[in-house]
């Protein structure tokens, strides 16, 4: 059955502090943006705080759980500002948007999880552009929802660094 014209489109665009995400935006934004037609979400995962584990008090008096509850404070507002960053280039653009954060060391489950949540019609995110080995060593996000997700991701790659020119068509 085919969509019809004007009916919405849910887009996922996977975010964090990276230049790789900033420029995903942009190419969704410079390609593919519908603005009468596109919902946006700005997806972003968060690791959970890592700090020292400690059953006693710490030179400062504060326990474990204060050290904790301030790593989770700085967390929220960096993950804010982040969103909130997005948020502003979606609005300057005229783009439709909302944010989603969950705290996950998974940021591929949690985006993929989303989409089937939502219906989402597309998945966009930068890629950092690591070779096979690193990629397999230390995971890619963006390989894992394009293995993972059941809707079509769109993966902006990094800019040629090897000064090699991209052919025109």
């Amino acid at each position: 059955m085919a969509q019809h014209k004007n009916s919405r489109r849910t887009i996922l665009l996977g975010v964090d502090a990276s230049e790789h995400s900033e420029r995903a935006l942009n190419w969704y934004i410079k390609n593919l943006c519908n603005k009468e037609r596109d919902d946006v979400i700005l997806v972003h995962s968060q690791e959970e705080p890592t700090i020292p584990a400690s059953a006693g008090p710490y030179d400062d008096g504060s326990t474990f759980y204060d050290v904790y509850l301030k790593e989770v404070g700085k967390k929220d507002r960096q993950t804010k500002k982040l969103l909130d960053g997005f948020g502003t280039k979606c609005e300057l653009h005229g783009v439709k948007f909302e944010t989603y954060s969950q705290e996950n060391t998974k940021p591929g489950e949690v985006i993929c999880k989303l989409a089937k949540d939502v219906n989402a019609n597309l998945i966009v995110m930068g890629s950092r552009g690591m070779g096979t080995l690193r990629r397999t060593l230390l995971g890619s996000v963006s390989d894992y929802c394009v293995h993972h997700a059941h809707i079509p991701v769109a993966i902006v790659p990094p800019p040629n660094r090897h000064g090699d020119h991209a052919r025109s068509s």
